[in-house]
């Protein structure tokens, strides 16, 4: 498994272009590190080395090493040579792809080959920027032809003894994948991952820049989003990310909107009346965009961590647990229902203890919850489900019942995670 990659800067100011509230090489980088991969070698042109550099210093994100080679005479394994990987990834710049991508190449390995190019499936068209492939039984048997029907990904795998072969750099100062890829032929056999289902894509234009932004965004929903919140709720939140990470603001801080925004709809439910608690629940699913959009924020800008994830939960335990006291309070005031408050109170209490439970089962360990949520789970245990139905037994004005099956929902939630709780704990003693 490599943890060395060389980034090749094909364009560099395509590099600096804004991505989703990144610039497009440091993009790369961070996606890369989650990858797995230690240790960067860039590969610049000729006076922009400085630009480049001032983009990454001091971004406390990046925590790999970095190390800068210009492009002059000689190969490119000259300037892996104080190194000595045993095999390398070479990235181009100009890339964006899921960092699973890597492992996944990673996975593969080289076996009998000099080299794994990721690739995808292309028109047949010339386009600009690209390097076009021929392909034979998955192996690549030509580049840049006419008329081919795949072309590079921005990803090669290869050993750094292959690449003696491959000049830093074209007599103009610039290169591209081609000239490693025809360097790699006369090797060996190059193999090729094909990834046109995958988030790998070259950005060699607008056009491709907008299409990487694109799939980028379909690819930010989490393994526990139910179906509506897949179909519906991320679209929403989608549109708000793609405002919200243009700003200077931190995940945190659009979790604090977030919070703020329920305590608004507190407010609207704590009035009373029909057409406040239609508006409150209103404001609260905007406030449920935003909770998304926070999370979806954090994984375009690679800002997620644990404790981000933490504040968010507590703040949606909090949020959840006031609103269902707000709404049993403006009930009490203006009904005559023996003990609603007091069933307000449960429904609050429970909620915030179960969804705390979940919280601590899965930020400690795996060993204790599987990941991947069951069907059942999926259509009732999530803030769908509770979102959806607070807005239907508030549109049918029975907001009483609400709390009721709120307060038997979370004790019977509860109970289940503290027996799954003992149930993988005692498998795993």
């Amino acid at each position: 498994m490599t943890n060395t990659a060389l980034i090749l800067i094909t364009d560099p100011q395509r590099s600096l272009e804004d991505h989703a509230g990144l610039p497009l090489l440091k993009r790369t980088v961070l996606a890369a590190q989650k990858g797995g991969i230690e240790e960067f070698l860039m590969v610049a042109p000729e006076n922009s080395e400085g630009r480049l550099k001032d983009l990454l210093s001091g971004d406390k994100r990046i925590t790999s090493r970095i190390r800068w080679y210009r492009h002059e005479n000689g190969s490119l394994s000259d300037s892996l040579r104080d190194i000595s990987p045993e095999s390398v990834l070479i990235i181009r710049a100009e890339s964006v792809f899921d960092p699973d991508i890597i492992k996944k190449m990673n996975g593969s390995g080289l076996n009998n080959t000099s080299a794994c190019v990721a690739v995808r499936n292309g028109s047949g068209r010339p386009e600009p920027g690209r390097c076009t492939l021929k392909l034979v039984e998955g192996v690549i048997v030509d580049c840049d032809t006419p008329g081919a029907s795949h072309h590079t990904a921005g990803l090669i795998l290869t050993r750094p003894g292959s690449l003696k072969s491959t000049p830093a750099g074209a007599s103009d100062g610039h290169m591209d994948l081609c000239d490693i890829v025809k360097g790699l032929l006369g090797t060996g056999g190059v193999r090729a991952l094909n990834v046109t289902d995958e988030l790998c894509m070259e950005v060699v234009s607008q056009e491709t820049m907008h299409e990487s932004k694109r799939k980028l965004f379909e690819r930010l929903g989490l393994i526990t989003d139910s179906p509506f919140s897949y179909y519906v709720s991320r679209k929403l939140s989608g549109f708000a990310s793609g405002a919200l990470v243009r700003l200077p603001l931190t995940p945190n801080q659009i979790t604090l909107m977030s919070f703020f925004t329920a305590l608004l709809a507190c407010w609207f439910y704590l009035q009373g009346g029909y057409w406040y608690s239609m508006t409150g629940a209103l404001v609260f699913y905007a406030s449920f965009i935003l909770d998304l959009a926070d999370g979806e924020v954090a994984r375009l800008k690679y800002m997620s961590s644990k404790y981000g994830a933490l504040f968010d939960s507590i703040c949606d335990s909090i949020s959840y647990s006031v609103i269902l006291f707000c709404i049993a309070l403006a009930i009490h005031r203006n009904a005559d229902i023996p003990n609603i408050l007091m069933v307000g109170a449960v429904a609050a209490g429970a909620l915030f203890i179960c969804t705390s439970l979940d919280t601590y089962i899965h930020l400690t360990g795996k060993d204790l919850w599987d990941n991947k949520p069951s069907p059942l789970e999926r259509l009732f245990a999530n803030e769908d489900c509770f979102l959806l139905s607070l807005f239907a037994f508030t549109l049918f004005d029975r907001l009483p019942w609400y709390l009721w099956i709120v307060a038997i929902g979370s004790i019977i939630y509860t109970l289940v995670l503290i027996g799954e709780m003992r149930v993988k704990k005692s498998s795993r003693a």
